[in-house]
């Protein structure tokens, strides 16, 4: 065979295998819906910029009204706030997936320092980019998956190029702590390394030289840490809640014996079997790493995205030496010409296809952010601030939020997606009652002085609006319900309900905000 036109099929191979990986993350980071907590990110960053000082205590419920509110995604939402401020919807939308188009490049980038052999390549980035994607909505921990893939790029550039760049660690650091709590995967990423790296000069007599070189750099980004607003007792703060549990879904562990999570289970099992059959290759740094983000990651399955980008360029290193090897043993086993040109057009079938519907999403919602009615109390809170219905307003955590941004300062909310950044433990655990919980409820409505119930459509609240007590029924729909407290406060409202004054919402847009 000619062998400029077998360099020339090998190319396109690669370049396509290529481009059906950025295809899969246009595909899979382009969600257009709206993220429960976006309402309040982009409200709390224009208040904080209004304001031109730190938010320190909370304003926003009735609750924990005053209590410290320890915001360690300030600058996170900063950004978003000038984003939408400047370039609406679709600046939030297309600056999301810059951020996951990076994170694949600066991966690729990874797997370009090593063998790479074009289909694995595809075959592991793909499912790859598919469990990074749940993480990207339209949230402050987009930052955290960027910041975290050039961490990997600067350590990968010190041990395989040995360039060393660490001094962007430190750097890097300063502005990680304050855009997302998601630091602390930064510093478990640099102490696995150095601790790697000191068992070895301990246990297999390693003489690297660049031991002190790494505790320095690792003790200068740790440093850096406590250059937030907080300082220390955001440290602790986190520490102290990352060992409570939390009941809500991305925060539950990844059960191993079911066929949830299969894209996790598949590369965490490709892992081991690449350390069975390379078992003279030294596991270093990086499969300590990638070990440490897989516990974090069956801990609370919110970390599997970072497992992701870890163990991504590590398999593909490990199995294209696998497949070489192979193929030097078992000569008919290497690609014909003939044959990655086919391959090569598959990939370039299966990239355009994965582009296309990527962006059918965004040419589907004019590239904008799209609101559920079905999902968020649409109708209901346009209801209340037509009718200048004010007070404390009680009401799930995930509506918390939105409601911030449409009815505050006029009304404060009970709870939100702050969670413990604000609320103490009590108040968030007499949220989460079961649907079926009729104590729970009762006791819910019971405790709290709202003036205001904005509440799912469930038996109890259907079954509360033939109960005789203080709650008066004012208005539902197939999401919502709302009650009013028969109170003093409440007279003049329920006044103009009685006498038939209030105004009907208009039928609800689909768009943010």
């Amino acid at each position: 065979m000619n062998h400029n036109l077998y360099s020339v099929q090998t190319r396109w191979l690669n370049i396509m295998a290529q481009l059906a990986v950025i295809g899969a993350a246009v595909c899979y980071f382009s969600f257009v819906t709206a993220d429960p907590d976006l309402w309040g990110h982009i409200k709390f960053g224009e208040d904080l910029w209004e304001s031109r000082s730190f938010i320190r205590t909370d304003p926003y419920s009735f609750t924990a009204y005053g209590h410290p509110w320890i915001n360690h995604e300030w600058l996170a939402e900063l950004v978003f706030y000038f984003v939408y401020a400047y370039l609406g919807d679709a600046g939030l939308l297309f600056g999301k997936l810059g951020i996951g188009l990076v994170v694949v490049l600066l991966i690729q980038r990874l797997c370009a320092y090593r063998k790479l052999d074009a289909i694995i390549y595809a075959l592991i980035m793909i499912p790859a980019v598919m469990i990074i994607s749940p993480g990207f909505m339209i949230r402050p921990q987009v930052f955290s998956f960027l910041l975290f893939a050039l961490y990997l790029y600067l350590l990968h550039r010190y041990f395989v190029q040995s360039k060393n760049r660490l001094f962007f660690l430190p750097c890097l650091m300063l502005f990680w702590v304050n855009l997302h709590g998601g630091f602390l995967m930064g510093l478990a990423l640099l102490f696995t390394v150095v601790a790697w790296k000191s068992l070895s000069r301990l246990v297999f007599d390693d003489k690297d030289s660049r031991l002190g070189s790494l505790w320095f750099w690792f003790a200068l980004t740790s440093i850096a840490t406590l250059f937030n607003p907080n300082g220390y007792k955001l440290l602790i703060f986190l520490f102290k809640t990352l060992s409570l549990p939390r009941q809500i879904g991305e925060w539950n562990p990844i059960r191993l014996f079911d066929l949830s999570h299969l894209y996790f289970k598949l590369l965490a099992l490709l892992f081991f079997f690449a350390i069975l059959i390379q078992a003279r290759a030294k596991a270093g740094w990086e499969a300590s790493a990638i070990a440490m983000t897989m516990i974090a990651s069956v801990i609370h399955q919110r970390h599997s995205p970072f497992f992701a980008i870890i163990i991504a360029p590590h398999l593909v290193h490990r199995l294209s030496i696998l497949i070489e090897d192979t193929q030097s043993r078992f000569p008919r086993l290497v690609l014909t010409g003939e044959s990655k040109t086919i391959i090569a057009i598959v990939l370039g079938v299966l990239a355009g296809y994965q582009m296309h519907c990527g962006f059918s999403k965004y040419l589907l919602a004019n590239c904008r952010i799209i609101v559920n009615p079905n999902s968020y109390p649409i109708a209901v809170v346009d209801y209340l601030k037509k009718n200048k219905v004010t007070g404390h307003l009680l009401l799930p955590m995930e509506w918390g939020e939105y409601a911030i941004w449409k009815l505050h300062p006029d009304c404060r909310v009970s709870i939100d997606g702050r969670f413990r950044t604000v609320y103490p433990e009590s108040i968030i655990q007499d949220h989460f009652v079961p649907e079926q919980d009729i104590e729970g409820w009762t006791a819910l409505i019971q405790k709290y002085p709202a003036d205001i119930l904005l509440m799912r459509q469930t038996k109890f609240f259907q079954q509360l609006i033939k109960t005789d007590g203080p709650w008066i029924y004012i208005y539902s729909d197939p999401t919502a319900i709302v009650f009013l407290r028969n109170n003093t406060k409440n007279n003049e409202v329920l006044q103009r309900f009685k006498s038939g004054r209030f105004v009907r919402p208009e039928s609800p847009s689909i768009y943010f905000p």
